[in-house]
């Protein structure tokens, strides 16, 4: 909670793991769910402050940028402001309160993501997504 910007990336073949590796199954918990448990268990235990958290969730698909949150909002635009900041224009942002809240913000964007079957993963996303969590 100290750092700048942190990002985790998830790269390999078709069923290699990756979403388990990111999301975790069953009692396995996987690199997000833990990453947002610390957030929350940080910030229950500071009250030097307050902090308002906000995530995004995000699919690129064939090239086109997707609102998972808002699907409707399809064909997003990257862009850049005068500090040099990169944004994807209109896409939607919630704030949670709790790791429930994104367990649930989760579920509702991984259920709108477009799938489809491969030679090697009966339900392959054919799609990258990025998960985005402001902390403020």
């Amino acid at each position: 909670m100290g750092g700048f910007n942190g990002t985790i990336f998830a790269y390999g073949q078709t069923s290699s793991g990756k979403t388990h590796t990111m999301y975790g199954s069953g009692s396995e918990l996987g690199i997000v769910k833990l990453a947002v448990n610390n957030m929350f268990s940080i910030v229950e235990n500071d009250s030097k402050r307050e902090y308002l958290i906000r995530v995004s969730f995000l699919e690129i698909y064939n090239e086109v940028l997707r609102d998972l949150l808002e699907p409707s909002k399809t064909n997003l635009k990257i862009h850049e402001n005068a500090k040099h900041e990169i944004f994807v224009g209109d896409l939607s942002e919630h704030i949670v309160f709790n790791t429930q809240q994104v367990e649930d913000i989760l579920a509702k964007g991984d259920g709108n993501r477009q799938i489809g079957g491969t030679n090697m993963n009966e339900r392959s996303s054919r799609s990258h997504t990025i998960f985005r969590i402001v902390i403020e």
